[in-house]
């Protein structure tokens, strides 16, 4: 259920609901058309924006919201005596609400996950979506985007099916895998003649294929240390597998050494050259020149972002670092919208991670295991853990036994383990 919330006359349109949530993100698929998905409930949408109405490919819209919806819109904002706040049954849209979870996990997952085959779920969920399409040039344009992206990552998929051949795979990921190579056979047979670049990748999962399959044993790692310092990295602003988030000030006389941890492996350069930190008072809320930060190698020889900092003044012990993408548009976030929003992202992680385990394992002893540990590392509170979040006790109950918040049905349908964190899971075992 979305809410009209655009006066009758205007061109722009917004449907939405009403609950406020942290793990949101846009994805635009059209010029003028964009929809939000909240990975905490990525049952429906949680909201979709339209630029000039009448203008927009109807197609689309219908495939977003359904014909019945589309037309009441119309009719609404023709209307002069229509209000705003009138409710709309929406269609599902599963296909494209799949693909607006996965470019939103792209964004907000912390994990260490093989980029290409994220994106070569992302080219083939564009592919699948396109077939919502009526034929036409906009369908025409989401295949050759899902083209262009599968291109891109083949390599890197045959890369790793490569480093497969002869192993037992669990189920899940075997099952996974194979629909990736399906995805890529198909997106062979939109371009004209033969492609050597997609047949690689189908090339290299028949060898997977002859393996016998086995259920795995995950392995519970050590907990991201994301949860309690001030300084940090904020998830809106950059996007997840950049850069960790133990965030370190250094003070050297007058001034003050950032040093960022760079997630391995180490993002591109068009990435890395745009990672920018600022200086921001904690009592005042002021925020100094933004100053770009540069890729290095710390004296452990580990790749960071670093850059020296002139404190103009201030005290290190009220300062705090604000790391961030110089494209990003989001205001910065107060100490305890930071900590909300991080530790909104550490959950995230956590449970999918879990949810991973326990598909890889077919057991639940793993993702409990993982959730024991989580409630370990959070400090106590009362409430949501964050907007559109489970609470604390919420967590200890499905462990105990079960609970019906929202989130615990986050990694179901539409938002099910993507192939990349089911390989991420394999991987550590």
């Amino acid at each position: 259920m979305l809410t009209l919330r655009t006066a009758p006359g205007l061109p722009d349109v917004r449907l939405s609901g009403s609950t406020p949530a942290d793990l949101v993100r846009t994805t635009e698929l059209a010029p003028g058309v964009a929809v939000e998905i909240d990975l905490a409930d990525p049952s429906g949408w949680h909201a979709i924006d339209v630029r000039r109405w009448a203008a927009a490919d109807r197609d689309l819209l219908e495939a977003l919201l359904g014909p019945a919806a589309v037309r009441e819109v119309t009719g609404l904002l023709a209307s002069r005596d229509a209000k705003v706040g009138v409710p709309l049954e929406v269609a599902p849209a599963t296909v494209w609400r799949r693909l607006a979870v996965i470019d939103a996990l792209d964004w907000w997952l912390q994990l260490p996950l093989n980029q290409g085959l994220l994106d070569a779920e992302r080219a083939i969920v564009r592919a699948r979506a396109a077939t919502s399409l009526r034929s036409g040039e906009l369908r025409r344009t989401f295949v050759d985007r899902a083209v262009v992206l599968a291109r891109r990552s083949a390599d890197e998929v045959s890369a790793y099916l490569n480093e497969l051949a002869g192993a037992s795979l669990p189920k899940a990921l075997f099952s996974g895998l194979s629909r990736v190579a399906s995805g890529y056979a198909s997106l062979a047979r939109e371009v004209d003649g033969p492609d050597a670049v997609l047949a690689a990748v189908q090339t290299a999962w028949e060898r997977v294929a002859l393996a016998p399959l086995k259920a795995a044993a995950p392995v519970v790692g050590a907990l991201p240390a994301i949860v309690g310092s001030i300084s940090g990295v904020d998830p809106r602003r950059v996007r997840a597998r950049v850069v960790g988030n133990d965030v370190q000030l250094l003070p050297q006389g007058t001034a003050v050494r950032v040093v960022v941890p760079a997630f391995a492996p180490l993002p591109s350069p068009v990435v890395a050259d745009r990672l920018m930190v600022r200086l921001v008072d904690r009592r005042s809320g002021e925020a100094q020149v933004p100053t770009l930060l540069t890729l290095n190698t710390s004296t452990a020889g580990m790749p960071v972002f670093t850059e020296v900092v002139p404190l103009r003044g201030a005290s290190v012990e009220h300062l705090r670092a604000d790391v961030f993408d110089a494209d990003s548009a989001e205001p910065a976030a107060s100490d305890t919208d930071l900590l909300r929003q991080r530790r909104a992202q550490l959950v995230l992680s956590e449970w999918r991670r879990a949810a991973a385990e326990s598909r890889l394992s077919r057991s639940l002893r793993a993702r409990n295991r993982r959730l024991v540990r989580l409630l370990d590392a959070l400090a106590p509170t009362t409430g949501p853990l964050f907007q559109g979040g489970p609470a604390r006790s919420d967590i200890s109950d499905l462990v105990s036994g079960s609970s019906n918040h929202p989130w615990f049905s986050s990694t179901a349908a539409a938002g099910g383990p993507l192939v990349a964190e089911l390989a991420a899971a394999y991987d550590d075992h």
